[in-house]
């Protein structure tokens, strides 16, 4: 028993000294990505609790595809298949197109198993996320000058508030993260996006999708999909939302309250460097 006790006892010892060096092998030197982003990107899911010392406290990393021009599918994209991700970047990541089309019947039953993990860019703040603001602004400019011929028509009014909606909601509550590429070489990725202040580099599940007889790809997941909040940073943040919840959709969209300074290390994995208040100046931030 006492043998059992101790190898129980030394494999727990093992299992952290991996885990530890890991970690600082990950923070060592300068971080891959240092970028500063708000509650619109990383909304807090769990409290921080005082009496837990560990701290509950996990940030959700919120990020978007563009993949249209109509509203709101193009904003929502719940299928995460990006525009972007056609046959040509499916080759380019390994995808065997050919075997995927003739066999289509037999692999759309194991779509999961077919997934490929690859390095995504996210891109915060700039042109996907420009452009889906002038895509929303001009879908409200179009149903505004329809319900002008047509004064009377419900479903153009509905349809125009609804716009209205989600064009605020982009404005002031909603991600400005954006897949908007990937590769299998992190350091080409790094090469090709160099502006550390826009681009994150993350790991990812890209998948294959049908379209008929195309083949169109899906990002499944990413690697990322919570941050954990040490203390004293999940403390602070507890006491910046005072219990209330950020959602992008509600009715009534809350702007964002914090920033937080979000490390990516060399083996891909993140970290919080800095949590700071937002004023009352820069809700929209």
């Amino acid at each position: 028993m006492r043998k059992l006790m101790l190898s129980a006892v030394l494999l727990l010892l093992l299992t952290n000294i991996v885990v530890l060096s890991g970690v600082a092998y990950n923070r060592s030197g300068e971080p891959v990505v240092s970028l500063e982003l708000t509650e619109r990107e990383l909304t807090m899911v769990q409290s921080y609790r005082r009496a837990d010392e560990n701290s509950g406290t996990a940030l959700s990393l919120q990020w978007q595809v563009s993949g249209g021009v109509e509203l709101p599918e193009f904003l929502f994209a719940g299928g995460r298949s990006p525009e972007w991700l056609d046959e040509a970047k499916l080759s380019a990541l390994g995808f065997n197109l050919a075997a995927l089309k003739r066999d289509k019947e037999q692999d759309r039953h194991r779509w999961r198993s077919l997934a490929r993990e690859v390095v995504i860019v996210l891109e915060y703040d700039a042109e996907a996320y420009q452009q889906a603001l002038l895509l929303a602004d001009h879908q409200v400019s179009q149903l505004r000058e329809k319900l002008a011929e047509s004064p009377g028509d419900e479903n153009l009014t509905d349809k125009l508030k609804q716009a209205e909606e989600q064009l605020t909601r982009l404005k002031i509550s909603q991600t400005r993260l954006y897949a908007v590429d990937a590769g299998l070489e992190q350091q080409a990725l790094a090469d090709k996006y160099a502006d550390s202040e826009k681009y994150l580099f993350v790991r990812g599940d890209i998948g294959p999708g049908w379209d008929d007889d195309a083949v169109t790809g899906r990002i499944q997941r990413l690697t990322i999909q919570q941050v954990h909040v040490p203390l004293p940073y999940s403390q602070q943040l507890a006491e910046l939302t005072q219990g209330q919840r950020f959602s992008a959709y509600n009715t009534e969209p809350i702007a964002p309250r914090y920033r937080v300074r979000l490390n990516i290390g060399k083996r891909l994995e993140p970290w919080i460097a800095a949590v700071v208040p937002i004023g009352e100046g820069n809700q929209g931030q």
